[in-house]
């Protein structure tokens, strides 16, 4: 049969995410600092985008929504816009900020606040040196062969911020063979240049292991006899240390007890991590994106509005494209300008009334929490909030994460109300954040000569009607890196 050209219709469907909801996706995404820098690097390459510095504080907080649609339908026929090329439904949206970003919960109320208030991104970077710059001004002050200093410069890059040398020397040997193949070197020559790195500031930095670091910072010491005991222990008997099998090191380095307190105390004033102290600051910035206020009637949870600047469209050049025509290709540049400038507004809108419900939902959930402590924590997981609030878990996930609650208990990132339910025995389920905060408070209470063992603490929790096995006791003492009772014994004899 000979095979003929021909035409084919096929009838299917697809699904496909607009430039629009995939923007909105990633706002919500975004953590507050990164909606901030999304602000600025948006003001900075559309004109349509403006900040909103004029409006005067008495006005009214709130604007009609028929006016305010009403000023974005006369915008689109000053660019005298065909209906066929006209912005689509879901951006027809308001562009006054206190429009987009107002407080929609039926339990929350607004507050007005100054646009003042609000702090550019740009204010928010750490100038502090890092550990990687502070190697690097020590190895240029410092008289290296070329090679060596091609050496160096490899060593440091490998440096993470906690301090340590994690690649083998042998890997740095390959890279750089790899990379200068007619440069000759050999591992002795790695091993003699980390030797003198690890003489630079912060002392035990380059060090490959914690043994190691430590050993470094204990030379760079005014050498007495603890000193050189605690050296000796680290170098010879470290796994001994790991377990606090103090002990045995009495016993093999003839110590009394005042003698090995004396040398324990050497040792702990030492410091695991020395890279930590040029660690990046920025990381740790936190802006809440909600806050939480106690009233008369209960808690209000909020919006909070001073973390963005306020937005609105620029006027000037929508009448300006209704002088040059919807033909020219100044008017079709402002058009995608605005289309640009109402989604970016529209996904923060969005993005703020997402947080809302969640933040609304939490705290009706989590409300003991707020009066009584991590004592009080419900178990919450991310299907409860989905199916109450009628969204999907991913969306729930997106809204929680790296997203703050400020309260009169601290802030929070929305992530740390979530917990899992522990089954209990004939009554329902615990909090297992709750059921941590027990355990750290009973053992916090002990006496520390006589600490609680786990199956001592499982019954005391029996008592507050909290039913669960041995295991998961010690599974969660460990998990918040609490000691068992006869390590913990043995610590406090020390102290």
């Amino acid at each position: 049969m000979a095979l003929m050209p021909g035409l084919q219709i096929n009838i299917g469907q697809q699904l496909k995410l607009t430039p629009q909801l995939q923007q909105s996706i990633k706002i919500l995404q975004y953590s507050a600092l990164e909606v901030q820098q999304t602000i600025s690097t948006t003001l900075e390459t559309n004109f349509m985008l403006e900040l909103d510095e004029d409006r005067p504080e008495d006005a009214e907080e709130f604007a009609s929504e028929e006016d305010a649609a009403e000023v974005a339908d006369a915008s689109e026929n000053e660019i005298d816009i065909e209906a066929s090329d006209t912005l689509s439904d879901d951006l027809q949206i308001d562009c006054e900020w206190e429009e987009v970003y107002t407080d929609i919960s039926p339990v929350s109320s607004s507050i007005k606040s100054d646009n003042d208030d609000y702090t550019s991104p740009e204010n928010y970077t750490s100038s502090e040196v890092t550990l990687s710059e502070k190697l690097y001004w020590q190895s240029d002050i410092y008289s290296w062969t070329e090679t060596q200093e091609l050496i160096a410069s490899y060593i440091i890059d490998d440096i993470n911020d906690e301090g340590y040398l994690k690649t083998p020397l042998e890997n740095i040997l390959a890279d750089i063979q790899e990379k200068e193949p007619d440069l000759l070197i050999h591992l002795s020559d790695i091993e003699g240049v980390l030797s003198v790195i690890q003489q630079f500031e912060p002392t035990g930095v380059g060090a490959r292991d914690l043994s190691e670091c430590l050993i470094l910072q204990l030379k760079a010491l005014h050498q007495n006899p603890y000193v050189v005991t605690a050296i000796k222990i680290i170098e010879e008997n470290f796994d001994l240390l790991s377990v606090r099998d103090y002990k045995r090191i009495k016993k093999i380095y003839l110590l009394n007890d005042d003698e090995l307190t004396e040398v324990i105390q050497v040792i702990q004033s030492l410091s695991p991590r020395p890279g930590r102290e040029y660690s990046s600051t920025q990381g740790e910035i936190v802006i809440p994106d909600l806050k939480l206020y106690r009233t008369k009637d209960g808690f209000m949870v909020e919006l909070n509005q001073d973390a963005f600047p306020r937005l609105t469209i620029n006027s000037a050049y929508i009448n300006m494209a209704g002088d040059l025509g919807s033909s020219s290709q100044e008017a079709k540049q402002i058009k995608e300008q605005l289309t640009e400038a109402k989604g970016l507004i529209k996904s923060i809108q969005s993005r703020g009334e997402t947080l809302l419900r969640v933040g609304k939902y939490i705290v009706e959930k989590q409300a003991r929490f707020f009066d009584e402590g991590e004592q009080a924590m419900q178990p919450m997981v991310l299907r409860d909030v989905a199916e109450s609030l009628e969204l999907h878990e991913s969306t729930i996930s997106r809204a929680t994460n790296q997203k703050y609650m400020q309260t009169p208990r601290g802030t929070f990132e929305l992530k740390y109300f979530f917990s899992t339910g522990v089954s209990q025995y004939g009554s329902e389920d615990q909090s297992a954040i709750a059921i941590k905060s027990h355990i750290k408070q009973l053992i916090d209470d002990e006496d520390p000569n006589k600490p609680l063992s786990d199956n001592k603490l499982m019954a005391l929790l029996e008592e507050k009607e909290i039913n669960v096995a041995r295991r998961t006791i010690a599974k969660y003492r460990e998990a918040m890196h609490i000691p068992s009772s006869s390590e913990r014994k043995k610590l406090n004899k020390f102290k």
